[in-house]
């Protein structure tokens, strides 16, 4: 997705269209035309015209709006005029249907006529797009201003790609973005002239004063700010209208973009009243008036900056050239367990969740004779062959992990993978290439997590977003970015804590779908790029943590590509220093005042909660209210950096953490020390074991270790044998022989003390 696109712009005759038409430009490409859609007229009503260049609307036709889910329609009269104020060829296509799906995902398996409903409106998009790529051939994206609404978005996403446009949405959560207030989306459209009257009012204490005054200027922002406080509605995006509080209509603009600006006298324009406090504006009138031909200088919108303050922060911590970890990994130790020189009576390490998830590992015996997509497809088929067997849909896949031997082979292993989901919301999936150190005879392993059939059936929550924006890379394969499942049986709810499995996350400058450029041959510079690599994959996590209302990790791993010009040692120690900072506590108030230094005044003021599109705020990542750790601890998740042959688009790091926690109480990580076999983390929320780690010590006679005797050492005296649904495993000390449940085969491994480790199991 890098690169130049050309554009079809989809316009609704709003603010937020226009203004992301303006990113897609200073983003390098090139609109192509213009795309909208438009109601059809009442049936009681005779049409005889539209508003065009110095026409007349026909009064009946305009008095018209659908108050469609999807589309705005207030206004629609004078869209015509934009062909000539832009210089842009304008396509349009009268709506049909109504909205027959109404919940954030959309599927276009159930959206036609065909399925034996009746059209949802979002099709309408279908025959005015063909029409438009007949015509423009190149054109290869589509723009759209969603900000918030992940109803609009998720639709016009489904289209665009099935029509092979890659979905560009530049205000996509732009508001909590920095500096994370409303109004500077506001404050950005009058730096750049934009002129958008606010045209159709509706709640939010906006009365008909309002109508016809420029949202994107000083005084009417602060007006609408005012009415929003004093009406408690200012959260959720009220200040930009994104509830329907209002909506407006663009009639002038930048000069690079508004070759003329639209002109509509105050007698053409009256106003109609909706009752409960709706009203809006009926142009009877409107014609283009052309600017003069003076050269025109390109405007620059603002771009909101890659980090947010907390990351910028824990970049410049990690440039610090003292890299010492010394305290942070301070774990809070079981001391019976800690003195015992026998077996520790460990009762349980069975998760919860074991009841109600499956741990499927897939790979082909061997591939000898084999091509890749041969292979591949035996993998798939082995798939659906469980899938049917256990009596489970592929919508109950959770997430996935592929294993590589190769990376080159990613796309054609992509093509017949993305085959399995044909539904919205594919699971969260990690993809990593672990090269020679994968077990002879395979160059593919997928480990799938997967949500048991249930008497009650729970909807899972979703975060898929394949759009291109400013605010974490788009998915552009068969995954979502998260997906979310309670922790307790869904026949059995008495935890109203969710688990969240999320796709692992490498650092693509998300607006250009690109890693960080770095300057060839300056070893300081290799290292800068490292440093910004890794905070970015964090930022991302923490995005997409934030907005799925995850409070804690259970744990993390970083992957670590083998080819780099810094040592793995050097790589390890500063992912781990990054996970370190992201989770420090924050100080008490006596503290900061007896080290004003260490104040940061960015976390006293935005730290504690998060803005979430304005007024409305959730709780921050880590969530400290709900943590139960002891005070003199700096405990953190468990967190391991791993280093394998290569990364998608070969990048320098990825992050995959195993498990966000949502909701309940978390009981963070205890460390028991198992007689030297071996150091078990547990995570417990609301009570319930969520996950259990086991590290084993990295020593000389690994060689002679069965990993799974080893376990039954560490657990001898529990209530039950615990077996490991995901294994990393460093295969320079400790034999693998065929296929390990969730075998993770790596060329070495590192604990949150930047100490090797032979082996990580998560138990299940």
């Amino acid at each position: 997705m890098a690169g130049s696109l050309n554009v079809i712009a989809l316009i609704s005759g709003g603010k937020d269209s226009f203004y992301s038409l303006l990113h897609c430009r200073q983003n390098g490409h090139r609109v192509l035309a213009l795309a909208n859609l438009y109601p059809a007229p009442p049936s009681t009503s005779t049409s005889v015209g539209s508003v065009s260049e110095g026409g007349t609307a026909d009064a009946a036709r305009d008095e018209h709006d659908l108050n469609s889910f999807m589309f705005q329609t207030v206004g629609h009269t004078v869209i015509p005029l934009y062909e000539q104020a832009l210089g842009l060829p304008l396509y349009r296509q009268e709506i049909s249907g109504t909205a027959v799906q109404t919940g954030t995902s959309y599927s276009d398996a159930i959206a036609g006529e065909s399925a034996g409903r009746d059209l949802d409106e979002t099709e309408s998009l279908v025959p005015l797009l063909r029409r438009i790529i007949a015509a423009h051939p190149s054109a290869n994206a589509l723009s759209t201003g969603a900000i918030l609404s992940t109803y609009q978005r998720t639709r016009v996403e489904s289209v665009a790609l099935r029509l092979g446009l890659a979905p560009l949405s530049y205000l996509w959560k732009y508001p909590v973005l920095p500096p994370t207030v409303q109004s500077s989306l506001l404050s950005d459209m009058q730096a750049v002239g934009l002129d958008a009257r606010i045209i159709k009012v509706a709640s939010g204490g906006l009365d008909e004063s309002y109508l016809w005054e420029n949202v994107a200027s000083s005084r009417t922002i602060a007006r609408v700010e005012r009415s929003m406080k004093r009406f408690g509605t200012d959260g959720n995006g009220a200040v930009l209208g994104e509830g329907g509080e209002f909506e407006t209509l663009v009639v002038d603009g930048p000069k690079s973009l508004f070759k003329g600006r639209i002109v509509v006298a105050e007698s053409d324009r009256r106003v109609v009243d909706e009752g409960g406090g709706s009203s809006w504006l009926q142009i009877r009138h409107a014609e283009v008036v052309m600017k003069s031909e003076d050269p025109i200088v390109p405007d620059v919108v603002r771009v909101p900056d890659l980090l947010d303050v907390k990351f910028e922060k824990a970049l410049e911590d990690l440039g610090n050239t003292n890299d010492s970890l010394d305290g942070l990994a301070t774990l809070t130790i079981s001391e019976t367990q800690h003195e015992s020189q026998s077996s520790p009576s460990f009762k349980s390490s069975r998760s919860n969740m074991a009841d109600h998830i499956e741990h499927w590992s897939i790979s082909v015996e061997t591939n000898e004779g084999l091509s890749i997509a041969e292979e591949t497809h035996l993998v798939v088929a082995q798939i659906k062959q469980k899938l049917q067997t256990a009596q489970i849909q592929a919508t109950n896949i959770i997430s996935t992990m592929i294993i590589l031997r190769a990376m080159d082979d990613f796309a054609t292993i992509n093509k017949f993978y993305g085959a399995i989901f044909t539904e919205p919301n594919p699971p969260s999936r990690v993809t990593i290439s672990c090269g020679d150190a994968i077990p002879a005879g395979k160059s593919l392993l997928i480990h799938l997590q997967v949500l048991k059939p249930s008497k009650i059936q729970v909807p899972k929550k979703c975060l898929h977003v394949q759009s291109q924006s400013y605010w974490a890379p788009a998915n552009i394969g068969p995954y979502s970015q998260a997906i979310s499942y309670p922790i307790s049986s869904v026949d059995d709810q008495d935890s109203k804590a969710w688990t969240v499995a999320v796709a692992g996350q490498i650092p693509l400058v998300p607006h250009l779908m690109a890693l960080p450029a770095i300057e060839e041959g300056n070893d300081e510079a290799i290292i800068s790029n490292f440093q910004l690599q890794t905070i970015l994959s964090l930022q991302h996590l923490w995005r997409i943590g934030t907005e799925m209302d995850i409070g804690w990790w259970t744990s993390a791993v970083a992957y670590l590509p083998r080819t780099s010009a810094l040592t793995i040692n050097q790589r390890a120690r500063l992912a781990i220093k990054a996970w370190a900072y992201l989770h420090r506590r924050p100080q008490s108030d006596e503290e900061d005042l007896e080290d004003s230094e260490e104040r940061d005044l960015w976390e006293e003021r935005h730290g504690a909660m998060r803005v979430h599109g304005g007024g409305e705020t959730t709780k921050s990542l880590p969530d400290w209210e709900n943590i139960s750790i002891e005070e003199e601890t700096k405990t953190f998740p468990p967190m391991f950096a791993v280093e394998v042959e290569e990364l998608p688009r070969q990048s320098g790091v990825e992050w995959h953490a195993h498990q966000g926690i949502t909701g309940g109480a978390v009981k963070a990580q205890t460390l028991y020390e198992a007689n030297g076999n071996g150091k078990i983390h547990q995570c417990t929320v609301d009570g319930k074991i969520v996950q259990t780690i086991v590290v084993i010590p990295f020593t000389a006679d690994l060689g002679g270790y069965d990993l799974e005797a080893r376990i039954a050492k560490i657990f001898a005296g529990s209530e039950e044998m615990p077996k490991a649904y995901l294994s990393y495993v460093d295969v320079g000390v400790v034999p693998v022989t065929g296929m390990m449940a969730g075998l993770v085969p790596c060329r070495s491994i590192w604990d949150q003390t930047g100490e090797k480790v032979a082996a990580v199991l998560l138990l299940s």
